[in-house]
């Protein structure tokens, strides 16, 4: 009898261990929430999982991949430099920066400097960086050394709006700004405002030669910079986790594969 309850005891204990290996693994698989995709000026494709990177040609082939899975979920990628690619780790608080073989050759301690960073870009002018920091509303630029050069306050009362902005971007000599709510804030290399783009219910913005590019709901538009000309480029039926622009496509992110979408 003291052998049978040992063994239901035991056959209780292992049956419990293996459901509960098998309930964090599960839940292992579900925390790979962040997906993106971003491009560089020659074309190549770059799709973030959490803490993989994968390169691809503008024809979709693979070409390189690099798991990172010390430092954390990416928060950001530019990549208009093919030759020096930026990552924002936010929850670090670190920069790190890879050449074209999505190799690391540097990286930014932000927490020594500043409080809290929420968004990161690369300024290709000089190979320096834009950092946001929403709750002092700071545009703020800082070399490779991480030394601040130029720093803006009181972003909110210069643009005489309270904004919360997801995305920072630099491009064609100027920086931008974008909150869903209120739109793109438009600054130039010194800090100066110079504008407010008002893009009605834009979820998230990409830039391609003279225009931006923004998304609603399942729909891409795009706002001319030069003559402020806009217009509907792609209504998808099926929903999609990102997009990139190429010369007469639109890229695809879902469900970590990418497609190629002819716009209209």
């Amino acid at each position: 009898m003291k052998n049978f309850t040992n063994r239901s005891l035991f056959l209780l204990g292992f049956f419990l261990f293996t459901f509960s290996c098998k309930t964090l693994k599960t839940e292992s698989k579900t925390t790979e929430t962040t997906s993106f995709i971003s491009q560089d000026k020659l074309g190549n494709i770059y799709r973030i999982s959490d803490m993989k990177i994968v390169k691809y040609s503008s024809t979709l082939d693979s070409i390189q991949s690099n798991s990172i899975f010390s430092k954390g979920t990416i928060s950001s990628l530019d990549t208009r430099n093919p030759l020096q690619l930026m990552l924002f780790y936010k929850q670090q608080q670190q920069i790190v920066l890879l050449d074209n073989t999505l190799s690391e050759t540097n990286k930014i301690e932000l927490a020594s400097q500043f409080d809290w960073i929420d968004l990161a870009c690369l300024s290709n002018r000089d190979n320096a960086f834009w950092l946001y920091a929403v709750t002092g509303q700071e545009l703020i630029k800082i070399n490779k050394s991480g030394t601040v050069t130029s720093r803006f306050k009181n972003i909110s009362q210069l643009v005489r709006k309270d904004i919360n902005p997801t995305q920072l971007v630099e491009y064609d000599n100027q920086v931008y700004l974008f909150d869903p709510n209120q739109g793109l804030f438009v600054f130039d290399l010194f800090g100066n405002y110079v504008k407010r783009i008002q893009l009605e219910n834009a979820e998230k913005v990409k830039f391609f030669k003279e225009k931006v590019f923004f998304r609603v709901k399942n729909d891409i538009f795009s706002y001319n910079l030069k003559n402020f000309d806009k217009k509907i480029e792609l209504n998808s039926e099926e929903n999609f986790d990102d997009f990139e622009i190429g010369k007469s496509w639109v890229f695809l992110l879902k469900s970590n594969t990418i497609k190629k979408a002819i716009m209209q």
